[in-house]
């Protein structure tokens, strides 16, 4: 009588493939290459969430705020590596047809880099824009937001940003 014996595949045997997917990183071949690949992807890369905000009636210019101190000033750091902004969200109050700009700064005031616009219609509370095609922002910059047109009111918005950990 003779007995099968089943021997598993080693990983560098199996062919790997990422299919469709037009978003995956994956180049290697086989699955223990792809796997070994996932594993330093999700060691050296991410995907942070900036927000900013600002009460009360905020007329044309007005900074949205990162934690208690104006966007323009201190803003969002920028600290990973190849980042691009992919999305960009923001909810008002109020129903009103407004303008929020996101700018990249040198945090001393002096040189604003506007990255996108998000424009809001006058029966729209919130907005989220997926980015087609996502928006280069510099590393060792810092992120704001302001009123670009028109009147908003308790504005919060925010950015998500992905990039990598290491050059």
């Amino acid at each position: 009588m003779k007995t099968l014996v089943y021997i598993s595949p080693h990983g560098l045997t199996v062919p790997f493939s990422p299919g469709n997917n037009p978003d995956c990183f994956i180049t290697e071949e086989t699955v223990q290459e792809a796997i070994e690949q996932l594993c330093i992807g999700v060691q050296t890369t991410a995907t942070p969430g900036f927000t900013f905000g600002r009460s009360g009636s905020l007329p044309t210019n007005t900074w949205l705020l990162a934690d208690t101190v104006p966007s323009n000033n201190a803003g969002r750091l920028i600290f990973l590596y190849n980042a691009a902004i992919l999305a960009i969200y923001a909810v008002n109050e109020i129903n009103a047809a407004f303008s929020l700009g996101t700018y990249q700064h040198d945090g001393l005031g002096s040189t604003y880099t506007l990255k996108h616009t998000l424009t809001f219609l006058a029966s729209e509370k919130t907005k989220f824009d997926i980015l087609a095609t996502p928006v280069p922002v510099t590393t060792g910059l810092r992120m704001g937001m302001k009123i670009t047109n028109n009147n908003g009111k308790n504005v919060a918005a925010g950015l998500i940003i992905r990039g990598s950990l290491t050059v």
